[in-house]
């Protein structure tokens, strides 16, 4: 019923229970409706933010690892380096390699791999991880490898310190041992040493102990020396400007037994080098590691 408030027709209406009930339920579900899209709405908006924060996480994940793949490139290319070092060292102190199936440091067991959902990201992680994983192993085994290498030569110090395992000068390899053919004489002869090209004076260091048990002059090498360093070992040097050394004397690894030279039958300064192992020609090179002296 509806009265105004002058003296106009009271107006009266009746409205029957069940159009009330539908009113009310009409503007129960437009208010349930509204609500939901509400939240929907702002949901969205927070999703959609979300999302963009994950995209950019996402991105600096993927920077951040392939940065680690490179440093692991690194890593492994300089564990590679250290590996052939240790190969040198014991094959020039005749010590045994280490297998390379050992080297491989094998090891089982998933990781990244077992993840029920299976993402580029997951197989990148999964490879890097199995890769420093495995770099962490093989310096276990290099250090282990190294302590060995250290204890052995502990006890063979004194065979060491008398075997001739450096250049005796710095210079370059010009000839090596074997055939070739006589620069006086254009014959093919056997050269029994190698050559090392050097400027006239260079210091000639001996590569191991020793005794000088002959020194002198001699037609074909000119001023030359003779170190015994024991255990059926001598070292030859030949063409030398000057000895710095006397018949009977010891020497140690470095000392300057000589200075660099063409005396002799020689075409220009170098050094001629030999070995000989119970009085038989070795090849110099096998007591060096070759990058030492080839410079590769």
């Amino acid at each position: 019923m509806i009265v105004p408030e002058d003296t106009g027709k009271i107006i009266k209406k009746w409205v029957s229970r069940r159009k009330v009930i539908s009113v009310l339920s009409a503007l129960s579900l437009f208010s349930i409706l509204f609500l939901v899209f509400t939240v929907g709405y702002f949901k969205v908006k927070v999703d959609h933010r979300r999302l963009g924060e994950l995209t950019r996480e996402n991105a600096r994940l993927e920077a951040k690892i392939r940065s680690l793949q490179s440093s692991v490139e690194t890593i492994k290319g300089q564990l590679s380096e250290v590996v052939r070092t240790d190969e040198n060292i014991r094959l020039i102190f005749d010590l045994p390699s280490i297998h390379p199936a050992i080297r491989e440091v094998g090891i089982g067991g998933p990781s990244f791999g077992s993840m029920e959902i299976e993402t580029p990201l997951n197989k990148t992680l999964s490879v890097l991880e199995h890769d420093v994983d495995k770099i962490l192993r093989q310096m276990e085994l290099e250090n282990a490898s190294f302590s060995d290498v250290h204890e052995k030569l502990l006890d063979r110090k004194d065979i060491l310190d008398q075997t001739p395992s450096i250049i005796p000068v710095e210079g370059f390899v010009t000839s090596g041992l074997g055939l070739r053919r006589d620069p006086f004489t254009g014959m093919v002869t056997m050269h029994e040493g190698i050559d090392i090209s050097a400027p006239r004076g260079t210091p000639v260091i001996a590569p191991a102990s020793g005794t000088v048990v002959e020194c002198g002059w001699e037609r074909g090498m000119g001023n030359y020396i003779i170190i015994d360093h024991g255990n059926s070992l001598k070292s030859y040097y030949g063409h030398l400007n000057l000895l710095k050394v006397r018949q009977g004397q010891s020497v140690d690894r470095f000392d300057v037994i000589g200075l660099v030279g063409s005396s002799g039958r020689s075409t220009g300064p170098h050094l001629h080098y030999e070995i000989k192992k119970y009085g038989r020609v070795v090849n110099p090179a096998e007591f060096f590691v070759r990058s030492i002296i080839f410079g590769s």
